[in-house]
């Protein structure tokens, strides 16, 4: 009966101490943190730097030591966290989206085109129409159109203004109607048209490329002629307003100016025998 009970209590003390050991080894682990990389790798050396300093890393045996060492060396040798790092990873959609976004815009000054029709007066109408081209012609002109009383002349748009005052200063202004007229709208809007028109074109080309028959081809030479078309109306009508533009265009019409006329019969000559003869009679010896 002894030789019974002795190994039946040798067996349950060993259980015994296997149940304690398990017990001890759950309750002297490390709690587990949740922690993003950056803060683990910062806070384990120290923590089992402190750790080790109050005795607080329990007692083990050769494996578990092992391990414990190289989690520290690792530890130690992660590198730091980038400067930043947890604020961007917390607030970098935020910020990604309040950031102003610039672009840049070519700033495109008015297309503007100048225009003055000015009425005169004046007693010698061709001395007059010539001070008037060779006006345009020093400030960088020419001249348009020219008849016995009217002149057109085209001068630069930066000389519009000193052209007026210089007709202004000519002689007597009867008249006068000075227009400014902004086309930069329709200016734009023909280059668009102009630059869709081309994309079209070149499409067509190489549509009729590789036609595979002469009806198709006879389609695209049609659509082709049709388009080229369209472009040469569109380049001519650009390069009208970009001329108008830059030469601004001023018309001056002269009037003869009235001629004072003296009634002959009138006047009273202080000669009794010159009254008698007459003024008329007198001027016409």
């Amino acid at each position: 009966m002894q030789n019974l009970v002795f190994p039946w209590a040798m067996f349950m003390g060993v259980a015994a101490l296997g149940c304690g050991g398990g017990g001890y080894d759950a309750t002297s682990r490390p709690p587990m943190l949740v922690r993003g990389p950056s803060l683990v790798a910062e806070s384990a050396p120290a923590m089992a730097d402190g750790l080790e300093e109050v005795g607080a890393v329990p007692a083990m045996d050769d494996e578990r030591a092992e391990t414990w060492s190289a989690s520290r060396a690792l530890a130690k040798e992660a590198p730091p966290p980038p400067a930043g790092s947890a604020a961007g990873s917390s607030g970098g959609g935020g910020a990604a989206t309040g950031a102003k976004v610039s672009q840049a815009v070519e700033a495109r000054a008015p297309l503007l085109v100048y225009t003055a029709r000015m009425l005169m007066a004046a007693f010698d109408m061709a001395a007059s129409l010539n001070r008037v081209e060779a006006m345009a012609v020093e400030l960088g002109g020419f001249m348009s159109k020219r008849t016995d009383l009217e002149i057109t002349v085209r001068v630069p748009a930066a000389a519009f203004d000193t052209a007026v005052r210089r007709l202004e200063a000519m002689g007597d202004v009867l008249k006068r109607d000075v227009k400014v007229e902004d086309v930069t709208e329709e200016f734009l809007d023909l280059e668009v048209r102009l630059r869709n028109a081309r994309a079209v074109r070149d499409r067509v080309e190489k549509l009729l490329d590789k036609a595979s028959n002469v009806e198709e081809s006879l389609l695209l030479e049609k659509e082709l002629g049709r388009v080229s078309g369209d472009i040469e109306r569109l380049e001519g009508r650009l390069k009208v307003m970009r001329d108008k533009a830059s030469f601004s265009t001023i018309t001056v019409l002269f009037q003869s100016r009235p001629k004072e006329t003296i009634d002959p019969g009138g006047a009273r000559l202080p000669i009794p025998w010159l009254h008698a003869l007459g003024l008329s009679r007198l001027l016409n010896l």
